[in-house]
């Protein structure tokens, strides 16, 4: 399901209310999954992932030992972000950092087809080109003009 995310931290400082509405909204498909079992309640370690319509682009960081904390209105999910940074050795190396999203679904009709700002101009460009089409073929589909001819409507 598509929903608006906004993310209430920046590497783990808490955004006032205006910088993370104004920054921090993201729309996407929001996913809630386990990524550890555990077979007792409440145990399983979940992650909460914001990805884009083809389900395999990341438009947020992952959020590793997600929990919801509150349904009213809207989720909140709280975690650890995960920020890769590198491939090390070993293993790959991430700054982890505490992170809440604050999530409200978006009906389909008002979910937008693109991701990001860039895919959005080249939407409404397209769009508009479409429509600028459409207005130049506007006296072709009547026709064509013929100002010699008398109209029905004379009665000369």
């Amino acid at each position: 399901m598509v929903y608006e995310v906004f993310r209430t931290r920046h590497q783990g400082n808490k955004l006032p209310s205006t910088e993370a509405v104004k920054h921090g909204r993201r729309v996407g498909e929001l996913r809630y999954f386990e990524r550890v079992y555990d077979p007792r309640p409440g145990r399983s370690l979940m992650i909460a992932t914001l990805t884009a319509p083809d389900g395999e682009t990341y438009i947020l960081p992952v959020l590793d030992r997600a929990r919801v904390r509150r349904i009213d209105g809207g989720i909140l999910i709280s975690g650890l972000e995960v920020i890769p940074r590198g491939i090390g050795v070993k293993n790959v190396k991430t700054d982890n950092y505490p992170q809440t999203w604050w999530c409200r679904p978006l009906p389909e009709r008002l979910a937008p087809r693109t991701s990001t700002p860039a895919e959005s101009r080249a939407e409404a460009r397209r769009l508009g080109e479409e429509v600028g089409r459409t207005l130049n073929r506007w006296p072709t589909r009547r026709g064509h003009y013929e100002a010699d001819l008398k109209s029905h409507f004379d009665l000369d």
